[in-house]
């Protein structure tokens, strides 16, 4: 985060070191946090780029993905056998709802992208 911050305040002309590095540290989930918010991907993903619009435009191999299967374009690692494991473990990138849906229907939608 201190790379990142460092950098972004040099792009800025009203730099603030207070508002600047505390964004920084609270969007790392490095910072003290008393409710205990967490950003989880994977359920941000679905929630708002559900038609995997961004993931496309960034990872070649899911260019050509199923347009009607989003969750293979979303979780690639649960569907294809030669896609490598996240670094940071995917059960932990769900909020609680979408995680109990997965694990009763083994996915995160029901087919809709209106879930």
């Amino acid at each position: 985060w201190r790379l990142g911050a460092e950098f972004y305040q040099l792009c800025l002309e009203d730099h603030c070191v207070a508002a600047n590095f505390g964004n920084w540290i609270y969007f790392s989930g490095v910072g003290g946090d008393p409710k205990c918010r967490h950003f989880r991907t994977c359920s941000q993903a679905w929630r708002y780029d559900s038609d995997g619009r961004y993931v496309r435009k960034w990872i070649d191999r899911l260019r050509d993905c199923d347009a009607n299967d989003m969750e293979a374009v979303l979780r690639p690692w649960d569907f294809q056998k030669d896609w490598p494991m996240p670094i940071v473990p995917p059960e932990t990138q769900l909020t609680w709802q979408d995680r109990e849906k997965l694990e009763k229907t083994g996915r995160m939608s029901s087919g809709d992208h209106n879930d």
